[in-house]
């Protein structure tokens, strides 16, 4: 086995194709470097300024407050990298370049996910596919009515949050994990260990994606035992349910008990999302037109493919947080489950473009009335999305 395993590297490095690789990190940075820089580089009501205010206070040995100690690895990943610099790096400028490398390990996470084919041309449409994911957005038709491209959506393409970005990686590398245990894929202690970690990780990062991926996970697996298929019951309590749950405890323990504020969880229905913006229901459905107009193609593949149903399971979660629940106090402005629908939304597209392009793409047979919905809702998408980016470009603002 050790004689095999550099073989088996050297022969996985020498099928890729560097030129695509090159090219796709090269445009990433181009894309997002200016809107980072802009972002972050001046004063502006983004999250940016209150995030690098806590970093720097911890470089300087100040600790945390209770809150951001709930949730504190982009802070201290933006202090390490402060500090290991010897200071010539300032806080500000270490958050631009993990922006800028956070969304390129995003792109490369889902062209290796979309994986290789036997077809011309297959690896520039799976960078493609991966580098529009990343800049997908609402279909913001709307904005010409009330003027906001972001409130009352349900988020994709985000600049002005630090900590939704950074989970991005960690939440799509755990997803594939709960698509194995749906699926009854066995896996190693050594896998379901590296699930965990990723599990603690990305709910120490933000913890909406642990908020919502476990009860999708219940949902799916006790779909699947319905259909007396196989789930691996294993992956399910010690790479998710557990450190999961314990994570989110430590977490509402710090945030919410011994912070002595008196703030707590609210049961508010449409309280902080009709407070943003009015028309939810139409901004909902914009906001998933294109998984929602896939799900017409897909069709029986909702219940037969653990993908899918994840994702679907996952954004339902996430979508449920948002609309019904609100924080106590000075936070219920924050809109802090938000972010449940948002990341669950971007894996929920994520796995439908996967599937559509392994599925329907390869092996072909789409109708022409399922391309035109489909093509044409995700062109939508991207459209705002680069209406958005635009935006972003233009104003220090987001509305």
């Amino acid at each position: 086995m050790k004689t095999k395993r550099p073989a088996a590297w050297k022969e996985s490095l020498k099928s890729q194709n560097w030129k695509v690789l090159l090219i796709l990190v090269a445009a990433t940075w181009l894309i997002c470097a200016p809107v980072y820089y802009h972002q972050i580089a001046f004063p502006n009501d983004t999250d940016y300024s209150q995030h690098v205010a806590y970093a720097q206070q911890f470089a300087n040995g100040e600790g945390l407050n209770s809150y951001m100690l709930a949730h504190p690895v982009l802070h201290l990943i933006l202090a390490a990298m402060h500090l290991a610099s010897g200071r010539l790096l300032g806080v500000y400028a270490s958050l631009m370049v993990l922006q800028v490398l956070v969304q390129i390990c995003t792109v490369l996470i889902l062209y290796f996910w979309i994986g290789p084919a036997d077809r011309k041309g297959w690896d520039w449409l799976r960078a493609g596919a991966a580098l529009t994911l990343t800049l997908v957005a609402p279909v913001m038709l709307l904005a010409f009515q009330d003027g906001l491209f972001y409130f009352g959506y349900i988020g994709l393409a985000n600049y002005h949050n630090p900590t939704i970005h950074l989970l991005k990686p960690f939440a799509l590398m755990s997803f594939f994990y709960g698509i194995r245990c749906i699926a009854g894929e066995k896996t190693s202690w050594k896998g379901i260990l590296l699930a965990a970690l990723l599990t603690v990780l990305s709910a120490t990062i933000k913890p909406n994606y642990a908020m919502s991926i476990l009860p999708a996970l219940a949902l799916a697996a006790g779909v699947r035992w319905l259909q007396r298929r196989r789930v691996d019951w294993k992956l399910l309590a010690f790479g998710f349910f557990l450190p999961g749950l314990l994570s989110l405890a430590a977490q509402w323990l710090i945030a919410f008990f011994f912070n002595n504020t008196g703030e707590h969880i609210l049961f508010a229905p449409f309280m902080v999302a009709a407070a943003h913006s009015q028309n939810l229901i139409l901004k909902f459905l914009l906001s998933a037109l294109f998984p929602i107009l896939a799900l017409l193609v897909i069709r029986r593949g909702l219940w037969e493919k653990p993908g899918i149903l994840l994702g679907w399971a996952g954004f339902l979660a996430g979508a449920a947080q948002y609309y019904l629940l609100s924080e106590s106090g000075e936070r219920w402005w924050h809109s802090n489950f938000a972010w449940s629908s948002e990341i669950m939304l971007l894996l929920l597209f994520a796995v439908t473009v996967r599937w559509l392009l392994r599925e329907k793409v390869l092996a072909g047979g789409m109708r022409a009335w399922e391309k035109i919905a489909v093509y044409g809702a995700y062109l939508a998408h991207l459209v705002a999305g680069i209406a958005y980016y635009a935006y972003c470009m233009m104003t220090l603002h987001f509305k």
